[in-house]
């Protein structure tokens, strides 16, 4: 009996996912560069024609797989609930915190939603190029809208006036250097944590020294923030 004849059928779009699932299982277990056009096909249990007609080579394969991951990350982003700014905070600081690490923490969900699969592809697509276009398709999308809040914020008189395309680029390569080497070397990295830190370093260098974020749609600003002083002044002593 013919390898076609023993698969079922499947529409086109279900076909070519099962012959991802089957190729990314058989490169977990023989690693890439040792997996053959074969051995996915027998996977799959489908012919070498089958396969070519979905792929051109074992590379398609493989770049169709960090595509797929890329797509996922991509529709994450586009379906991110709304963040605005807290007027009931404490502080404009802690308001802004916030923010910043809701945002921040938005961004890890989607790229550690499968961290064992994306670890795997990125280890071998390691030297092919595909890494660094997948990264810049996820940037530029991610870039975009840190660039929008920041942009948004300026006019609002929350933060300082800085370039919002320059800031936005500098927080996520920040965190795109973090969780390649996270993913990288298989390691666990504490998401709520690191968030946490970059919101808070990222808050103060962005806020100017005495911010009050204007009122929008009838809420009042905040109080200014209340500065700590530095250093506990010295009791005058007492006169001999």
């Amino acid at each position: 009996m013919s390898v076609s004849r023993r698969r079922g059928y499947l529409p086109s779009h279900q076909r070519r996912d099962q012959i991802l699932d089957c190729a990314l299982a058989v490169f977990a277990h023989k690693g890439f560069h040792e997996t053959s056009i074969a051995d996915i096909c027998v996977r799959a249990r489908i012919g070498r024609g089958t396969l070519y007609e979905y792929f051109p080579d074992k590379r398609g394969v493989l770049a169709a797989l960090i595509d797929r991951i890329v797509r996922r990350v991509l529709d994450a982003i586009q379906h991110w609930p709304s963040l605005e700014l807290s007027p009931d905070a404490e502080s404009a600081e802690a308001s802004y915190v916030t923010f910043v690490e809701a945002r921040c923490g938005q961004i890890m969900d989607a790229v550690f939603a499968d961290a064992d699969t994306a670890s795997l592809i990125l280890r071998m697509a390691r030297g092919t190029g595909f890494v660094r276009e997948a990264l810049a398709r996820i940037d530029q999308q991610v870039v975009g809208v840190i660039a929008a809040d920041i942009r948004a914020h300026t006019a609002w008189g929350v933060v300082r006036p800085f370039d919002p395309q320059l800031v936005a680029e500098f927080i996520v390569g920040g965190m795109e250097k973090i969780v390649i080497q996270a993913l990288d070397e298989q390691r666990t990295i504490d998401v709520a944590r690191i968030v946490r830190e970059l919101a808070v370093l990222v808050s103060r260098g962005l806020l100017p020294a005495d911010p009050r974020p204007r009122p929008r749609s009838g809420v009042p600003a905040g109080p200014p923030l209340r500065r700590r002083p530095s250093h506990t002044a010295r009791r005058p002593s007492n006169p001999a």
